[in-house]
């Protein structure tokens, strides 16, 4: 049925269901159709009906021999047997399908939000349900909805991401347990882990509502991250306010843009403001090297109107010599790491390589850095000797690189950069680095960049 358009594909399984003619095959694409399609299940629901109640009818109808000028039946004449073949399938058949969706689609009550994205493989729970496991092509082939108290659960080094029916973005980061909406409160539970968010803006009389251990945390619209430990619930407010009440005594402490709350059962309110970089940042090598950064200036072979970049310098790490560029720290943080962030590159191996990204970050709990996020794809490696090229990066590619299961932490503030690469080639140049906010697209490419006035 590959070349039938959906709506012929669903009315021709719907009407041999129907006439009692759906053979093994059909019946596993009409399943699969009522899985994958909310309009198609109520569509379904309704034909259901209407056809129980069209044999109802016709049971009802007087005999013909006794009613010869009766013929209202608006269905084919059917054998007693099969009509209640018939009707005793499509009855099971509805039940089926609403017990189904009842369970893994919701009620017939709008949804709660739906799955983005994930990396790895989240573990899904409903209604007291085996566990439903999702990987990137699961959830590509069979896209998820939310119902009230669907729980999400990330392992070591999984994640997803969510929306809410309001367009809240939820980022749940690895090892963390959420609970979307559950049964005796409105609003998310985050039970263990970090998440971030990007609140849309609430009405003031229906704030949307954080669960931790020991708070709850009132959002009109803002960005945060939230962090549950098994002693200690923390706040971390990137833009915006909320307001932090503590279940053990009803405190409450209002959390603004650059701060960060500890909470405990009982030790008093502790606010740390933490040193907040700008969410933008840029650097390219037009009047030397800054101070700190290692590599080698070079003035030549450069895109149009460039005056400088950087060249790698071959350098001994971890027993072995690579090609590298990296950038000196910086304390206050090159930028702040925002869910949209995208790094921009434009750069030229010659001949042909591959370096990594690394991005050295700090937490809002620990002013050293503490994290390492690398990025690594060859394919956008693949290029023509001495062409210059321009990627974007989003930084949620970037993945966290850690070799023990440690508790999260809240963060990150990026303070350092480096570019590492194999040490067979020439090296690799480098002529602008750049980071800007904006809609999270897959890495995106550019070649042969002819002028860097067009981009400055």
């Amino acid at each position: 049925m590959s070349s039938i358009s959906p709506p012929e594909e669903r009315s021709i399984l719907l009407n041999a269901m129907a006439d009692d003619v759906l053979n093994a095959e059909q019946e596993l694409r009409l399943i699969e159709l009522l899985q994958a399609d909310a309009d198609f299940r109520l569509e379904y629901v309704r034909f259901c009906q209407l056809l129980t109640q069209l044999r109802w009818q016709y049971e009802s109808e007087p005999d013909e021999r006794l009613a010869p000028d009766r013929r209202v039946s608006p269905v084919r004449s059917v054998s007693p047997t099969k009509r209640r073949r018939l009707t005793a399938f499509t009855v099971v058949m509805l039940l089926m399908v609403v017990v189904s969706w009842l369970n893994w689609n919701g009620s017939t009550e709008d949804p709660a939000g739906k799955l983005v994205s994930v990396s790895g493989r989240v573990e899904m729970i409903r209604n007291q349900q085996h566990p439903l496991w999702i990987s990137p092509d699961q959830l590509n082939s069979h896209p998820r909805t939310l119902q009230h108290g669907d729980r999400l659960r990330t392992g070591h080094g999984s994640s997803a991401t969510l929306q809410l029916a309001d367009q809240t973005t939820i980022r749940i980061q690895p090892e963390t347990e959420i609970a979307v909406y559950p049964q005796s409160k409105d609003g998310i539970s985050v039970s263990s882990g970090s998440i971030k968010a990007k609140v849309t803006p609430q009405s003031p009389r229906n704030p949307l509502t954080f669960m931790l251990p020991h708070a709850e945390v009132q959002v009109l619209g803002t960005e945060l991250e939230l962090l549950s430990l098994p002693g200690q619930s923390e706040v971390a407010v990137l833009e915006g306010k909320v307001q932090v009440t503590r279940n053990s005594d009803g405190a409450r402490q209002l959390v603004s843009t650059g701060q960060f709350l500890p909470v405990t059962d009982s030790e008093p309110f502790s606010i740390v403001n933490w040193p907040r970089p700008a969410d933008e940042w840029s650097i390219d090598f037009e009047h030397g090297l800054p101070a700190g950064w290692e590599g080698q200036r070079v003035r030549h072979a450069l895109p149009k109107h460039s005056r400088g970049a950087i060249r790698s310098i071959p350098v001994q790490q971890d027993m072995q010599t690579v090609q590298k560029i990296q950038s000196p720290q910086v304390p206050s943080g090159l930028f702040f790491w925002h869910e949209d962030s995208q790094l921009h590159l434009r750069f030229k191996t010659q001949p042909p390589g591959w370096f990594h990204i690394y991005l050295h970050a700090r937490t809002y709990q620990t002013p050293g850095p503490v994290l390492t996020y690398c990025y690594f794809d060859l394919r956008l490696w693949q290029t023509q000797p001495g062409a210059w090229r321009t990627v974007s990066i989003p930084l949620s590619e970037f993945r966290l690189q850690t070799y023990m299961k440690d508790n999260p932490e809240l963060g990150c503030i990026p303070l350092q950069i480096t570019f590492r690469g194999e040490s067979e080639t020439d090296g690799f140049m480098i002529d602008r680095i750049w980071v800007t906010r904006g809609n999270s697209t897959p890495p995106q490419i550019q070649n042969d960049v002819p002028t860097v006035n067009d981009m400055r």
